[in-house]
């Protein structure tokens, strides 16, 4: 019985080892994630790895590991640098009857259940809708707000790039642009918003696994970025632009378009895969320019995609 107990114990400390190991090659790995697609694929679980450290570093200072403590700490100090500042608070004002609402949802192409979106929507109440994933179907089941969001720009396909957006407020030089290089749709838009003109663009990069899919997501990254820079302020860039906050590629895009995200101060919030919630990433966002106030930030409910939707509310800064 004693052997079999030592046994035991010797089998979880070499799991504990071989995980906290692991966890920190990982980490340290992926802070050169601009090296490989591979690297940035695995770049996007900060948050789980610092999660995992966490754990992992305290079962060793129960055990008394000192070696793999400092190891665990470490690993912990690497992840919360790439972490914590997403939860650093910043200044901002109460949100106010007069900020502007924005839901933007992926819904998945093969998702059937269009009411629970269309009861997000009713239960939210925003301003302007940006949607990705939109299929003919979708498209069928969402004419049903078209008295409340009378302002439309659609743009549905049978594949998972189909894209469209829905207005309370009034638009002007609505635009879809097939942007570079695969010509998935992008939508440019001005929103008129009493005084205020408001741009906005809403974008669904490909899916980066492959290398191929990966130089197409970071060429419309950089796309983005350029139509950014050459669209007047305020700005908001909405969509699933498949890539979280910790990529080089994340970065790059900041940089080259001068925009900052709107989940800055309220947390990581990720929005996918949500069939698997312990594995979620941040990869669903706003962006905005630096006259854009956002008041509010929070993912919303399981509308039976595989992302979960995000609803900010914004204020134009005069």
């Amino acid at each position: 019985m004693q052997a079999g107990k030592r046994e035991g114990w010797r089998v979880m400390h070499g799991i504990l080892e071989i995980g906290l190991v692991l966890t920190a090659a990982v980490s340290l790995a992926t802070a050169f994630d601009r090296w490989h697609s591979l690297l940035e694929l695995f770049s996007h679980f900060r948050l789980q790895y610092l999660v995992a450290a966490i754990l992992l570093t305290a079962a060793f200072l129960w055990l008394r590991w000192g070696g793999y403590v400092v190891l665990g700490v470490a690993t912990i100090a690497l992840n919360a640098w790439y972490v914590v500042p997403w939860y650093l608070p910043v200044g901002r004002g109460a949100a106010a009857d007069t900020d502007i609402r924005l839901l933007n949802a992926n819904v998945l192409a093969s998702n059937g259940n269009f009411e629970k979106l269309k009861r997000l929507v009713q239960d939210t109440d925003p301003d302007i809708i940006v949607v990705q994933e939109v299929t003919p179907a979708w498209i069928e089941s969402l004419k049903s707000l078209k008295t409340r969001y009378p302002y439309t720009v659609v743009e549905p396909r049978q594949d998972p790039f189909g894209i469209a957006l829905y207005s309370k407020l009034p638009l002007e030089a609505t635009a879809v642009i097939h942007a570079e290089p695969r010509a998935y749709p992008q939508i440019q838009a001005t929103v008129i918003s009493g005084q205020d003109r408001l741009q906005l663009i809403g974008a669904h990069t490909a899916n980066p696994i492959g290398s191929g899919g990966y130089h197409a997501r970071n060429l419309q990254l950089d796309g983005i970025a350029a139509l950014a820079n050459r669209t007047p302020a305020p700005l908001v860039v909405a969509g699933d632009l498949n890539i979280s906050i910790w990529s080089h590629h994340y970065r790059r895009l900041i940089r080259d378009s001068n925009l900052r995200n709107a989940r800055e101060g309220f947390g990581v919030e990720p929005t996918w895969p949500v069939f698997f919630r312990p594995a979620m990433i941040p990869i669903d966002h706003f962006l905005v320019s630096r006259d854009v106030e956002i008041t509010s930030y929070a993912t919303g409910p399981d509308i039976g995609s595989d992302h979960l939707p995000v609803a900010v509310t914004l204020r134009l800064s005069r």
